[in-house]
C-alpha cells in the first residue's frame, strides 16, 4: 500500500512515541516527510529508522511563529507543495487544578494549542493549492472528564474545536481537517507519570480502557495514516476516538 507516495507530510513530535510511530508508518506508505521536533537526537533516530532517504529532520519550536513562519518559508522553497501536515506535538503534566502553576498553564497551552494553531496557519496556503489533510492529535481529555490534567485537557478541548472550525471554513475549498483523540497509549509522554499527591484512586479508572490494555502507538500512527490518506476523502471535523472504549 503506498497511499502517501510521492507526497510531501509535516509531521510534528516526530522524535518518539506516536509522532515516531506515524512517521515510520507514512514512510512504509511511500511520504517524503518533513519531521519536526525540539530534540535534535530523538530526531536523528527516527530518520535512521527509515527508508525514504529523501526525507528530512528539522529541530522547530513549534510555539514560536517565528520559528515556525521560517519553517514554511524553507519548505515552499525547496518542495513547493504540502500534501498532509499532521500536528502530534504536546506535552502533558497532571496536578490539583487549584495547584497548576501560571507558568505550567501557559507551557502546555503554548505547546499543544498555540503550536497547532501555528503549524496550521502556515500550512493552510499550501493544502488549499493540494487540497490536503490536516491531523490533528487531540484527546479523550478534550471529550470526556480527566482528573489533573486542567491545562492538558483546555489545551487539547481547544485543538478539537479549532480543528472544527477549520474544518467548516476550508471544507468547500477541498481540504479535510480532523482530530484523532487517544487514550491509554504507551508513549514516553505518559509513562510513569508524576501524579498530585493523595489522590483520589477511584479516578483513574476515568483515563483507562475497558479492556485494561495499554496499547502501542502504532495503533493510534495507522488510524493517522486513514485520516491524511484518500481514503477519507468523506470525512471532515470528526474527532475520532481511538480510547478502547474508554468513554463509551
Amino acid at each position: 500500500m503506498e497511499r502517501f507516495k510521492n507526497k510531501i507530510v509535516v509531521i510534528t513530535g516526530a522524535g518518539s512515541g506516536i509522532g515516531r510511530s506515524t512517521a515510520l508508518r507514512l514512510d512504509s506508505e511511500g511520504a517524503d516527510l518533513l519531521m519536526i521536533d525540539r530534540n535534535q537526537e530523538d530526531l536523528d533516530a527516527t530518520k535512521n529508522m527509515l527508508k525514504n532517504k529523501n526525507s528530512s529532520a528539522h529541530v522547530v519550536d513549534i510555539s514560536s511563529i517565528n520559528s515556525t513562519k521560517n519553517f514554511f518559508k524553507d519548505l515552499e522553497k525547496n518542495y513547493k507543495r504540502l500534501d498532509a501536515l499532521i500536528n502530534i506535538a504536546g506535552i502533558l503534566r497532571f496536578d490539583n487544578s487549584h495547584e497548576v502553576e501560571l507558568e505550567n498553564w501557559n507551557q502546555i497551552l503554548e505547546i499543544n494549542l498555540t503550536g497547532t494553531f501555528f503549524m496550521c496557519r502556515h500550512a493552510l496556503p499550501l493544502l488549499l493549492k493540494s487540497k490536503g489533510a490536516i491531523v490533528n492529535v487531540s484527546s479523550t481529555a478534550a471529550l470526556g472528564a480527566h482528573a489533573w490534567t486542567a491545562a492538558y485537557s483546555a489545551s487539547k478541548g481547544g485543538i478539537s474545536a479549532f480543528s472544527k472550525t477549520l474544518a467548516v471554513e476550508y471544507g468547500m475549498k477541498g481540504l479535510n481537517i480532523n482530530c484523532v483523540c487517544p487514550a491509554s497509549i504507551e508513549t514516553p509522554m505518559s509513562s510513569n507519570p508524576i501524579m498530585p499527591k493523595d489522590i483520589d484512586t477511584r479516578l483513574l479508572k476515568k483515563i483507562m480502557p475497558l479492556d485494561g490494555v495499554n496499547r502501542s502507538p502504532d495503533d493510534i500512527a495507522s488510524t493517522i495514516a486513514f485520516l491524511a490518506s484518500d481514503d477519507a476523502i468523506h470525512i471532515n471535523g470528526i474527532d475520532l476516538r481511538v480510547d478502547g472504549g474508554l468513554l463509551t
